[in-house]
């Protein structure tokens, strides 16, 4: 069957697009389609969307730029952020895969959404008359008649950085998801943390995370046995009405208890 494929030169084309011809799929580097939808507009060669912009304490990704366009900042990225995207496929896949792809991918969270979680980053969304700012946090799809048109990204640099993929190296199924860990202490106390979850569903508790803080250095067992025991019902209440494995969710567990045993 053929594919009707829409172009546009930059963002007022493609918005203009999108109110013309409604339910209309936007598609970027269509690395993680399996089969293309019967009409859609490609974000290819829109420079808008692409762009990279370096600021002190954040950067402003374009949903169009590529995963090795990220990792090409180097050091002017997040280590944790770093970290996740060499996990995703292989290079040739990141020279085409896009950030805006990884994030809005349907049915199921990919490699960087709980990098990006715990970074705290905001999600900006544009149509014709209007901008709206959303934690990545509380992102459930584009809005109707708007795009994903900018990413910022928080550039922390905190002292303890761990992400870990579950499931399969290199291949998303539904047995996939990512965990990822921040912490920075101060004077023998935690002074703040960041975790989060996301693959079949996410996971992130700002209760759990305030609660952590001031915890005093080094955590003992006793602590640590505490903390399990303490994020573990947060994440429980979230995953009980939700299609996880009981493998999964142990797999969250030991990798939240690993995390705070670094800081024993």
């Amino acid at each position: 069957m053929s594919k009707t494929v829409l172009y546009a030169k930059n963002t007022y084309e493609l918005i203009k697009i999108l109110n013309n011809n409604a339910g209309i799929q936007v598609v970027g580097g269509c690395s993680q389609i399996e089969e293309l939808p019967e009409k859609f507009v490609s974000t290819h060669g829109i420079k808008e969307l692409s762009q990279i912009e370096r600021h002190e304490r954040y950067i402003n990704v374009g949903p169009g730029a590529t995963l090795a366009e990220l990792l090409a900042l180097g050091s002017h990225l997040p280590p944790i952020l770093s970290e996740a995207l060499y996990t995703i496929a292989n290079p040739s896949i990141r020279n085409i895969a896009t950030i805006g792809g990884n994030i809005c991918a349907k049915d199921h969270h990919h490699t960087l959404f709980a990098p990006l979680m715990a970074l705290d980053t905001k999600l900006e969304f544009r149509n014709q008359n209007d901008t709206r700012t959303e934690n990545i946090k509380n992102f459930k799809g584009v809005p109707e008649g708007f795009i994903l048109s900018n990413i910022k990204i928080p550039l922390l640099d905190a002292e303890l950085s761990i992400f870990r993929r579950i499931g399969h190296e290199k291949k998303i199924s539904k047995r996939s998801a990512s965990f990822a860990f921040l912490a920075d202490t101060e004077k023998n106390s935690l002074l703040k943390i960041h975790l989060a979850f996301a693959g079949p569903f996410t996971f992130t508790s700002k209760d759990f995370e305030n609660a952590m803080i001031g915890r005093r250095l080094p955590l003992s067992q006793k602590d640590v046995n505490e903390i399990e025991d303490l994020i573990t019902k947060e994440f429980e209440k979230v995953a009980q009405d939700q299609m996880i494995s009981d493998v999964m969710k142990q797999q969250f567990i030991n990798l939240a208890r690993y995390s705070f045993e670094q800081l024993t």
